[in-house]
C-alpha cells in the first residue's frame, strides 16, 4: 500500500509556535476538566428570588411568605416581629449556605437578626391539620357486631345484619375498629332500607368496578385503579342486569391520590384528577419516591387525568401523599397544605395500598442558625453563613429558611448560595453520593 501523504515540515519558528499552542490547548483542556470535576465534587448552587417580580420563572427560591398569614408580603414589607419563611431545594450535599437579603434604600438596619434553617420535605413542613378520617366507601365493624359504611363523609350504621345480607355486602370486607375510631367521622342517618344502596357503595360487574353516587354508577377506569384504593372484596358482585337499575356515568374514577404511574418513558404522580410528569430521575429519588412503587398504566388510564406542568424538586408533594415518621411510625396524609395525622391503626390499614414516604418529625425540628451582618461595601445588603454539616445527612430534599426582623423592612431580593469547601470530608461525601446514585440507576 502506498502512502501518498507527504511529510509536512514546518519552519523552525512555526514549529515552535505550534508546540506552544498545542501545550496551551492541553493546559486549557486540563483546567476545564479540573473545573468540571471540582464543580461535581464540590458543588456550588446559587438560588435567588426577586420580590419585585414574584411570578417570574427566573426565581429559584420557593414561596417567600409570612408565617402569620401564609401569603406573600404585601408591597415586599415585613413588619417588626413578623416571620418570613421561604424554601430552597438544591440537589447535592452541602456544607454551608450563604443567605443574604438586599433591602430597599433607607430601610431599617436588620443587623443581628437570626436566620434559621431546617431540612425535610416541603410538604412535611406543612402545619398539622385535623386528624384524617375514613374515606368514602369504607366498610367498618366493631367487636359488638355493629356494621357501618362511610357514605358522603358520614358514618352510617346498618340497623341490622339482615340488611347487610339482603344488600349483598361481603362481611369479610368490613374492617374492625374501636369505638374511638368511629368518632373520626361525623355520624349520618341509620340505614334501615334494604331496597336502596347508600352512596359510595362499591360494585363489580364482569370485572368492571363501579361506585354508586347520587343514583349513578361511576366506573373506575380499570381494576388496577380500583385496587389502589380498595380490596377486591369491598365490591358487591352483580350481573349485567344490575346496570339497568342505575345509569352509568361518563366520568371515570381513577387511582388513589398520590399514586405513582408510568406511561411510555415518563413517570407521573396523580392527584385530584391531575397528572404531574416528574422532571427526571434525580428529582424522583430526591422526593423520596421508590421505583418499586410505580405502576405501569395504559394511555387510556392516564388519559382521564389533566396533564399539568412538570413536578420538579421545587414542588411540594400533592394531596393524597402519605408520610410515615421513621422514629414514631406515625402516619400523615397531605391535604390542602396541611399534614393530617392518621391516628388509628385501623385507619392506617385502609390506606395500606398507598406506599408512604419516610420522613422524620424530630429531624425536621433541628435547626442551624446564623446572625445577619451588613455586607462589606454595601449599605443595604445583610448576609450570614450557616453551617449545614448537621443537616445534610437528614431525610428530605427541602431546606426551609426563616427569619424574624425586629424592625420593619422592605426586601428587594433574597439570595442563597449552597456550597461545599474543598476538604477530604466533603470529597468522601460527594464520592459516596455518586456511588449511591449509580447503584440506584
Amino acid at each position: 500500500m502506498f502512502d501518498l501523504t507527504k511529510n509536512v515540515t514546518l519552519e523552525p519558528a512555526l514549529q515552535k509556535r505550534y508546540t506552544v499552542l498545542r501545550a496551551l490547548l492541553h493546559f486549557v483542556f486540563l483546567i476545564a476538566m479540573f473545573f468540571i470535576l471540582y464543580r461535581i465534587l464540590f458543588p456550588i448552587v446559587p438560588l435567588n428570588f426577586s420580590m419585585n417580580t414574584p411570578n417570574s420563572n427566573k426565581n429559584t427560591l420557593v414561596s417567600p411568605r409570612l408565617n402569620q398569614t401564609g401569603g406573600f408580603p404585601v408591597e415586599k414589607s415585613i413588619g417588626s416581629n413578623e416571620t418570613l419563611i421561604f424554601n430552597a431545594n438544591p440537589i447535592g450535599q452541602f456544607s454551608k449556605a450563604n443567605i443574604s437579603f438586599t433591602l430597599e434604600k433607607n430601610s431599617n438596619n436588620i443587623e443581628n437578626t437570626l436566620v434559621k434553617i431546617s431540612k425535610s420535605y416541603q410538604a412535611f413542613f406543612f402545619p398539622i391539620g385535623k386528624p384524617a378520617d375514613f374515606k368514602d366507601g369504607t366498610l367498618l365493624t366493631t367487636s359488638a357486631g355493629e356494621y357501618y359504611i362511610v357514605s358522603d363523609g358520614l358514618l352510617r350504621k346498618f340497623s341490622s345484619t339482615n340488611i347487610i345480607l339482603d344488600l349483598g355486602y361481603p362481611k369479610s370486607a368490613f374492617v374492625e375498629v374501636s369505638q374511638d375510631d368511629l368518632k373520626l367521622n361525623k355520624t349520618g342517618d341509620e340505614i334501615t332500607n334494604a331496597e336502596n344502596y347508600p352512596n359510595d357503595t362499591l360494585f363489580v360487574i364482569d370485572d368492571n368496578f363501579y361506585r354508586l353516587k347520587n343514583q349513578q354508577l361511576s366506573p373506575f377506569v380499570s381494576a388496577r385503579a380500583f385496587l389502589t384504593q380498595f380490596d377486591m372484596t369491598s365490591a358487591i358482585v352483580k350481573d349485567k342486569d344490575f346496570l339497568s337499575r342505575y345509569p352509568v356515568s361518563e366520568t371515570y374514577l381513577g387511582f388513589a391520590d398520590g399514586t405513582l404511574v408510568s406511561s411510555a418513558e415518563s413517570v407521573f404522580i396523580l392527584s385530584e384528577e391531575k397528572s404531574y410528569p416528574i422532571e427526571n430521575d434525580v428529582t424522583f429519588l430526591a422526593m423520596g419516591f421508590a421505583w418499586n412503587d410505580v405502576i405501569a398504566v395504559t394511555s387510556n388510564e392516564l388519559g382521564i387525568y389533566k396533564k399539568q406542568k412538570q413536578f420538579t424538586r421545587n414542588s411540594a408533594h400533592p394531596n393524597g401523599t402519605i408520610f410515615i415518621d421513621q422514629e414514631t411510625n406515625n402516619h400523615f396524609i397531605i391535604k390542602d397544605e396541611k399534614k393530617r395525622p392518621i391516628n388509628s391503626p385501623a385507619l392506617v390499614k385502609t390506606y395500606a395500598k398507598q406506599k408512604p414516604i419516610t420522613a422524620s418529625t424530630a429531624q425536621a425540628a433541628k435547626e442551624s442558625v446564623c446572625t445577619l451582618e451588613k455586607k462589606m461595601l454595601s449599605s443595604n445588603t445583610y448576609q450570614c453563613d450557616v453551617p449545614l454539616e448537621d443537616l445534610t445527612p437528614l431525610t428530605g430534599n427541602d431546606y426551609q429558611i426563616s427569619t424574624t426582623f425586629s424592625k420593619n423592612a422592605k426586601v428587594n431580593t433574597i439570595d442563597t448560595t449552597f456550597s461545599t469547601p474543598m476538604t477530604f470530608h466533603s470529597l468522601r461525601n460527594s464520592l459516596s453520593t455518586i456511588k449511591n446514585k449509580l447503584k440506584n440507576r
